[in-house]
């Protein structure tokens, strides 16, 4: 029917609109004559797509009827594909459990100490003092004098207790006693008392650095060996600049040493008045006696006849032992 209207509607336009010509080229009507066809073109559009909507193409048919019948097989798929999951799922949950029956628990198995980081383990089973302990290593109790520091002394025979002697012992005792710590020996051995010259690390860091950092010791060159000295100077810096613990007292220690600490119990005595002067004589001035110079190959050597090392111009004195350049050589 939609059909039917259309086609009479696209004859009109043709009609009108072939009449429009006409009419114009005689100059009569030739505007009604183009609005017909105008309006005759337009009922045939509408008709167009009122039909096509009312009876689609059988090409849109068939392609929806094939949508359905893909979407119906789908349905009738996905139930047995559920199915298959359920049972999948059943089996893996079953088969744990005959497995965990066959398996046996095990044993909880104790966990290795850790080893020191560095050096060769030993326990500490006595601190004497800052610098020097006895620890049991490979089965032997060995006294262990640690390398490149010097701590304020506390059982010195011949020297009161040093400021900050107590201290440095009691730091010791806290962080070493009962602990298995690195003993990593150094270059020389043994000292001449038989001590084991050593760096003693707790895990990852030497106990060297540990009280240097608190101000309890100073560095010394005692000993030979100067692997550490940079690490050492790095952690005792940070003592001094916050002026604590040794560095507190000025002119107490003194970076680098090889004699201790200066420090005097009790304050000297007012020295007597100097006799006055007697007058000149006129006397020949008899010229004092030249000596021998004397030759020693270090302090140790030379202690070993000067035990309180020697002044500016005794025959032992040398430049080279004089460290501090205090015109006293290899002092204590």
């Amino acid at each position: 029917m939609f059909m039917f209207i259309g086609i009479i509607a696209f004859l009109a336009f043709v009609f009108f609109v072939f009449k429009g010509i006409v009419s114009l080229f005689r100059r009569k009507n030739w505007k009604r004559d183009f609005l017909m066809g105008v309006g005759s073109f337009i009922v045939f559009a509408a008709m167009a797509i009122i039909d096509g909507t009312v009876n689609p193409p059988a090409e849109e048919t068939s392609k929806q009827e094939e949508q359905q019948a893909n979407e119906e097989k789908k349905e009738e798929a996905e139930p047995t594909k559920k199915e298959e999951e359920q049972k999948d799922e059943s089996a893996s949950k079953e088969e744990p459990k005959e497995e965990s029956k066959k398996e046996e628990p095990k044993q909880a198995q104790p966990k290795p100490a850790a080893p020191a980081a560095k050096g060769v383990p030993a326990k500490v089973v006595r601190v004497i003092d800052g610098d020097t302990i006895e620890v049991l290593m490979d089965g032997e109790q060995k006294e262990i004098r640690m390398l490149l520091i010097d701590t304020p002394e506390t059982k010195h025979p011949q020297k009161p207790v040093e400021p900050f002697g107590p201290e440095a012992s009691q730091f010791a005792t806290e962080t070493l006693k009962n602990k298995t710590v690195g003993i990593q020996v150094g270059k020389e051995k043994a000292d001449r008392y038989g001590r084991i010259l050593a760096y003693v690390w707790v895990g990852n860091k030497t106990y060297q650095e540990m009280v240097l950092e608190k101000g309890l010791a100073a560095t010394a060159y005692l000993y030979n060996d100067l692997t550490m000295l940079d690490e050492f100077h790095e952690a005792q810096d940070i003592a001094r600049n916050k002026k604590i613990g040794v560095w507190s007292i000025p002119g107490y220690a003194h970076v680098d040493h090889d004699h201790g600490f200066h420090y005097d119990e009790e304050p000297k005595a007012d020295p007597a008045p100097a006799p006055k002067p007697k007058p000149a004589t006129k006397q020949t001035p008899v010229p004092a006696p030249a000596s021998e110079p004397e030759y020693f190959q270090n302090c140790t050597e030379l202690r070993k006849v000067y035990p309180d090392g020697v002044p500016a111009g005794h025959p032992a004195y040398d430049s080279k032992h004089d460290r501090d350049k205090d015109n006293y050589a290899c002092e204590r």
